[in-house]
């Protein structure tokens, strides 16, 4: 016989407006069907209750109801020859309702409460006075199982209030703690990769991530290794003062182009609360401008403000928000999980694009439909990027460029791309996309169109038209013939996956500008 459980749940999907991720509590409680166990059944009912914020009359009708509705299930039972037959009791508070539920698994019940009951019973149960609603469920092999529901009269739940305080006060902390110094700060080293250093990498990820994280190769030290040798990957390694490997922050360059991405930042627990991000990310500024590139990109996630405040301090700017970039699976170990999208399924989680140019940017001619210029202005703004608009819709050249399509298949995201608008991408696109969501599976679908080309904003609009919606610019994303070049794109996307609407945090007037353009007003 197990407890009852308490613990954070999956976003409840019986109501329309958004229920945050603290917003519901799920019990569960597993027992056999024994009298002498009765007790433990009406104190989980009764603290069930308790935390649904029932009280006085009101409450003790709910609990004899609920107590007849667990006698009525032991009683059927009793007369199949069964000498023990397990029970699953479970109860959901969140902002709406309580909700009980009892299922056996012997001999299939259902049909009339009143007369499955018998009088006494269906009496003291009152189906649809003391509760709401009353119904079966029929879970195949699994049983049959009793449903009891009651709206609450208030949307908070205390306990959880008090949780959320907590947990605030907490972030903010840790916030602090993220970006701050302490006065052990300067005794730890911070200092490129050396061969040898993967598996100690590794072992950072895996401690904060568990097996989610989505890149494998920062599971694999050899691997680890080759890519800082190609280049592919600029490692800064932080180490304790005891000379152990503690935090690793990475700069990527998978085609070794003219940009690079910050990423792959992870700190060992036991020693956060120095500030040590900021210094192994001056690092990896410091390794781009060695190196020559354009300007350096990230994505901090949307899961929380933490890496999104970072980057502001640094001077980048947001220019996208990628939707559902990130398996729900994918998490800090203790961390926030995705909530679940409307058909029940864990919902995935999203990333901001942020750019910190080093090269000055020339003038670009940006051709793009007239309603996403009062978005895109303050973009191009931010990063100090001189822009000339271009609304005309005019129709692309005639011809078939070709298109590329790419998919990752540990993260279920596909990229839609082509360097040149023709008459036939339109087609070509749809075709792409068709092809990423039925045969690839993908949750998310990127396309990305040449911003500087005069057919890209008829091609755009007739995209948005057909139900993608925009994500932003991609920061010099596309390269031209010129190596050292490189053009901005412009990014709408498709989600065919859930997204984690809910728990998308924005930080800064501009992100939540672009947020609120991207998928309309979200809570902070």
């Amino acid at each position: 016989m197990s407890p009852p459980i308490l613990m954070e749940s999956e976003k409840n999907c019986r109501e329309p407006e958004d229920v945050n991720i603290l917003d519901r509590i799920e019990l569960k409680l597993d027992l056999p069907g024994l009298p002498e166990l009765a007790p433990l059944v009406q104190d989980f009912a009764s603290r069930a209750l308790d935390l649904a914020e029932f009280s006085g009359d009101r409450r003790q009708d709910l609990l004899d109801a609920f107590l007849c509705g667990v006698e009525l299930v032991e009683r059927t039972l009793a007369h199949e020859g069964d000498a023990i037959v397990p029970l699953e009791i479970g109860a959901t508070i969140d902002a709406y309702a309580l909700e009980f539920r009892i299922l056996e698994h012997g001999i299939p019940l259902g049909g009339d409460l009143n007369q499955n009951a018998g009088g006494d019973i269906a009496d003291r149960i009152r189906p649809n006075t003391i509760f709401d609603r009353l119904w079966w469920v029929q879970k195949g092999r699994e049983g049959s199982e009793l449903h009891l529901h009651v709206k609450r009269d208030h949307a908070s739940i205390e306990v959880l209030e008090e949780v959320r305080q907590r947990l605030d006060r907490e972030e903010a902390e840790n916030s602090h703690a993220d970006t701050s110094p302490s006065n052990m700060t300067g005794e730890y080293r911070i200092r490129d990769y050396r061969e040898g250093d993967g598996l100690e990498v590794a072992r950072r990820i895996y401690e904060a991530y568990g097996r989610s994280y989505p890149n494998p190769d920062l599971y694999i030290p050899e691997r680890i290794d080759l890519l800082n040798r190609e280049g592919r990957l600029h490692s800064i390694i932080c180490e304790s003062p005891e000379g152990d490997v503690v935090g690793h922050y990475a700069l990527e360059r998978p085609d070794l182009g003219p940009i690079g991405e910050a990423g792959q930042a992870v700190i060992d627990h036991r020693h956060r609360g120095h500030g040590l991000m900021k210094p192994m990310r001056s690092a990896v500024e410091a390794a781009g401008a060695r190196i020559g590139l354009l300007g350096i990109w990230s994505q901090p996630t949307a899961r929380h403000p933490i890496s999104q405040r970072m980057n502001l301090k640094f001077g980048s700017t947001p220019t996208g928000l990628c939707l559902g970039t990130t398996p729900a699976e994918a998490s800090l170990r203790g961390g926030v999980t995705g909530e679940s999208g409307g058909g029940g399924q864990p919902a995935r989680h999203s990333c901001f694009i942020y750019w910190d140019p080093i090269a000055e940017e020339p003038m670009l001619r940006a051709f793009v439909p007239a309603e996403l210029v009062p978005i895109l202005g303050p973009l191009y703004e931010a990063r100090k990027r001189e822009i000339c608009f271009e609304t005309a819709q005019t129709p692309p050249v005639d011809g078939h460029a070709p298109i590329s399509t790419r998919f990752d298949s540990a993260r279920g995201v596909a990229w839609v791309a082509l360097d040149q608008i023709t008459s036939g991408a339109f087609d070509g696109i749809q075709a792409a996309i068709n092809a990423m969501e039925t045969s690839a599976s993908a949750a998310t679908v990127f396309v990305d169109l040449p911003i500087d080309d005069p057919g890209c904003g008829h091609l755009a609009a007739q995209l948005l038209s057909e139900g993608l919606r925009l994500a932003g610019v991609g920061p010099r994303f596309r390269k031209v013939e010129d190596e050292r070049r490189a053009e901005d794109v412009l990014r709408l996307q498709l989600n065919p996956g859930s997204v984690d609407f809910a728990g998308l945090v924005v930080e800064g007037d501009l992100g939540r500008a672009l947020a609120d353009t991207v998928i309309g007003p979200v809570d902070p």
